[in-house]
C-alpha cells in the first residue's frame, strides 16, 4: 500500500489521519501531518425504520366541537373571568379570546388544549361523539 501523502510504500502500520476534514491512509512519517482518526470497523447501514407519530400513541383522533364558542364564553363566565384575564392565563391577547368566543376563530390542537387546561371543559372530542 502506499502513503496517500508522499506516495512511498508502506512497510510497518498504517495510519489513518484528517487533514482539513479529508482522511488519508498515510505512512508513519505523514502521520504526523493531521490529527488521528479511528478507523470504524464492521459499519452497516442504518435501517431508520418509521416511527409512529407520539401523537397517534398518546390520544385517539379528536376534532373540535361544534359549539365550541359557546362553551368557551360559558366557562370563563362561570369561573368569573373576563376576556383579558382569562388571555393572560393562557398568554393569549384579549382579542384571540373575542375572537374564539364569537365563532371567527377555530382554535388549533394547541390553543383548544391551553382552553381546556385553563377552563376545565372538553373542546377536543372523538368524532362519534356529536
Amino acid at each position: 500500500m502506499q502513503c496517500e501523502i508522499c506516495g512511498n510504500l508502506i512497510a510497518g502500520k498504517v495510519f489513518l489521519i484528517q487533514i482539513e476534514g479529508a482522511v488519508f491512509r498515510v505512512c508513519g512519517a505523514c502521520s504526523k501531518l493531521g490529527s488521528p482518526v479511528r478507523e470504524k470497523k464492521d459499519l452497516k447501514p442504518a435501517i431508520q425504520k418509521p416511527r409512529p407519530s407520539n401523537q397517534l400513541l398518546k390520544e385517539p383522533l379528536l376534532e373540535l366541537r361544534s359549539d365550541y364558542n359557546k362553551s368557551i364564553k360559558q366557562a370563563r363566565e362561570k369561573l368569573g373571568l373576563s376576556q383579558e384575564q382569562l388571555g393572560h392565563k393562557i398568554n393569549e391577547k384579549p382579542s384571540v379570546i373575542k375572537l374564539l368566543e364569537s365563532g371567527k376563530l377555530k382554535p388549533d390542537n394547541l390553543l383548544a388544549k391551553k382552553i381546556e387546561h385553563a377552563l376545565k371543559i372538553k373542546l377536543l372530542v372523538p368524532p362519534e361523539s356529536e
